[in-house]
């Protein structure tokens, strides 16, 4: 049974509705029958939206909305963990652990989001947070809101029974299960990943000179760029049943125990080296490279290959 929420229910619904889109908080406004809203900006409009609804109306607005509002910030946070939306997390830094504050950065294209969270005994009813997105800057519950959630529930910075601000999933315990958190002895800067993304944990990896000791290719697909009027063909392959690495100055270097298997890994490769390699579907292939996050594919990729290995 869940507890019961000790924030008012005005200021519970204005969380929630820096979710909506503009569009959507008309749409709200002409279901309950209020006028005179089209003047309003975003901001604005939340509160003539509160001003004008009774007790009653808010929590039944409260009711209809909330577990979709909430399924929907957890689900972009899981997206981030896994790799999966347009943003991809940076970094972590514990600022202050008595108090559970921790510092997140987020990267996107051509972006960056910082967000602020602390959860803490006293504070557990409404958080302290802070966030540069245009749904956290106002309290909601964004996306970046819902990754400090789950690293302070696994850092054990407080209880989910306890936790009664908003509603959760029924399934969000099974959800969060296979996300792992490592803490270098020392260091504050942190990483999270979800283990079951694609079967591999590749965050020690990211940035870094990797060797794909093994990979079976699944899908070769031809791509075009274009990057101030010149056109670029290069190819996207698709990987399964990896086997990566750190790339070794000298083969005794070699450990068992550094290599990470994977289930699904793409690789870029030029339109050059593609002809001068007859790779097909069905090829297992070596190759060295960088392992990057690719924001405007959302994917983790390996690029900067210059030789291709039949193996």
């Amino acid at each position: 049974m869940s507890k019961i929420r000790k924030l008012d229910d005005r200021t519970y619904l204005s969380y929630l509705l820096q979710s909506f889109n503009i569009e959507k908080l008309k749409k709200t406004c002409k279901e309950f029958g209020i006028k005179g809203y089209s003047k309003f900006k975003k901001k604005d409009l939340v509160e003539y939206l509160l001003d004008s609804l009774s007790e009653e109306e808010i929590s039944a607005l409260i009711k209809e909305k909330e577990l979709n509002i909430i399924s929907e910030g957890i689900q972009s946070a899981i997206d981030k963990i896994k790799g999966k939306d347009r943003e991809s997390i940076k970094d972590i830094k514990i600022i202050n652990l008595n108090n559970h504050e921790i510092e997140f950065g987020f990267k996107g294209m051509n972006w960056e989001t910082n967000s602020f969270l602390s959860i803490t005994e006293d504070n557990i009813g409404d958080p302290e947070r802070d966030c540069d997105c245009r749904i956290g800057s106002e309290m909601g519950f964004c996306g970046h809101f819902w990754v400090g959630f789950i690293f302070s529930l696994k850092q054990d910075y407080f209880k989910l029974s306890n936790w009664s601000l908003t509603v959760l999933p029924d399934n969000f315990n099974e959800t969060i299960k296979s996300i792992n958190i490592s803490a270098p002895d020392g260091k504050t800067s942190i990483k999270i990943s979800n283990g079951s993304s694609d079967g591999s944990d590749f965050s020690n990896l990211f940035e870094q000179s990797i060797t794909i000791y093994e990979g079976k290719i699944t899908n070769i697909e031809q791509k075009e760029q274009v990057f101030q009027e010149k056109i670029t063909i290069y190819f996207l392959i698709s990987l399964t049943n990896i086997k990566i690495g750190p790339r070794l100055q000298k083969k005794s270097d070699y450990k068992e125990e550094d290599i990470i298997e994977a289930n699904d890994l793409a690789i870029r490769i030029s339109e050059k080296l593609k002809e001068e390699n007859d790779i097909k579907i069905g090829d297992k292939i070596k190759v060295n490279g960088k392992l990057q996050r690719d924001n405007f594919l959302r994917l983790n990729i390996v690029k900067n290959i210059r030789k291709i290995e039949l193996i």
